[in-house]
């Protein structure tokens, strides 16, 4: 879902009338679940130097339950780019919650964190729980019911059942951040009090 996601934006962004100002990498990178290896080896290897790399917007599985009203973001408080998404979010009608288990430290646990660790901002959010129709419970139950069966194993598979409908409008806010970014010449930075700003303030 996430690969699908990742082309979706890819497409977005190519057919948009007023192109970017700014070079878009869309990365595709392999072996996240034996220790974010490909994003390391891109770490080590950027396309474009890091410390020209304005943020980076990462992508993990994409929501299936549904279009959901909360955006959880991973990591919450880390850096300007909430600011960007407050603005996505708000004109959406939906609104931000940080994530609800901060002590499992999925911040240092998906692709992006090869990016903050070399300075680099970057959002990790996605959908909820708080169903559009059928409120949060529901999206709980679904929410669990996928880490209980799929989560990390052989069932983690395509479902017929499926409701991308929140995968749609989770991308949409994805774009928003993205394409504003890359109309601007700003370089969005760390809070203050996060650990990876001073990387960052010594690379700019």
């Amino acid at each position: 879902t996430g690969t699908a996601g990742l082309l979706a934006l890819a497409r977005q962004f190519k057919n948009h009338p007023v192109p970017p100002k700014r070079s878009i990498v869309f990365l595709s990178v392999t072996a996240e679940e034996s220790g974010l290896l490909g994003s390391a080896w891109y770490g080590e290897n950027p396309v474009f130097p890091l410390a020209q790399t304005v943020a980076n917007i990462n992508i993990d599985a994409m929501g299936m339950n549904g279009s959901m009203k909360d955006v959880v973001v991973v990591g919450y408080g880390s850096s300007e780019l909430e600011d960007y998404l407050q603005t996505a979010v708000e004109a959406a009608g939906r609104y931000i919650t940080p994530e609800p288990t901060p002590e499992r430290g999925f911040y240092y646990r998906s692709d992006h964190f090869n990016f903050a660790k070399h300075g680099v901002p970057a959002l990790y959010a996605e959908g909820g729980i708080d169903h559009h129709e059928f409120g949060k419970a529901y999206g709980e139950q679904k929410a669990q019911e996928y880490t209980d069966i799929a989560y990390h194993q052989p069932a983690d598979e395509f479902n017929p059942d499926w409701d991308p409908s929140g995968a749609v409008d989770d991308l949409s806010l994805l774009f928003s951040v993205g394409y504003t970014l890359s109309q601007q010449s700003t370089f969005p930075e760390w809070y203050e009090g996060n650990e990876f700003k001073a990387i960052r303030d010594q690379q700019r």
